[in-house]
């Protein structure tokens, strides 16, 4: 019995672990890329004062098209062109974009407020209402 909660114990321990080094390595990078003006200018665009929603997708992606891809029209339809600016990428053609922001799955959004900082990361499927509260906090 004891060799079962030892043997509990580790597995629950390198469990916690792997969680804590990925969510330090997600903050690492987000902080490190807190200029989405990276994303931007390698667009070749700059911050113009709008908050920006980035998606990141692939053509073969069927929840890119059936699920977020109707959510973030919601969203620009919800915000509009005068506040929001919406930068769709195709991650599989620009694959050095997509590792920079530790995109690993599509679908997957940015949110980049005002001054082109990255505000929040949404890793798969992310419905227009948290989009629109995240855009809103940005």
């Amino acid at each position: 019995m004891l060799e079962r909660l030892v043997l509990l114990a580790a597995f629950a321990a390198l469990v916690t672990i792997g969680v804590l080094a990925t969510q330090s390595w997600t903050a690492r990078r987000t902080r490190r890329l807190q200029g989405g003006k990276l994303l931007l200018s390698a667009l070749g665009q700059e911050p113009d004062g709008r908050r920006t929603l980035v998606t990141f997708s692939t053509p073969s992606c069927a929840a890119c098209q059936t699920a977020q891809a109707p959510a973030v029209h919601q969203v620009e339809q919800r915000l509009g062109a005068s506040s929001l600016r919406v930068v769709r990428i195709d991650a599989a053609n620009q694959p050095d974009l997509a590792n920079a922001f530790g995109i690993l799955t599509v679908p997957s959004t940015v949110v980049l407020d005002a001054s082109g900082k990255v505000a929040a990361v949404n890793h798969g499927f992310a419905p227009s209402q948290r989009l629109v509260q995240q855009l809103t906090k940005a």
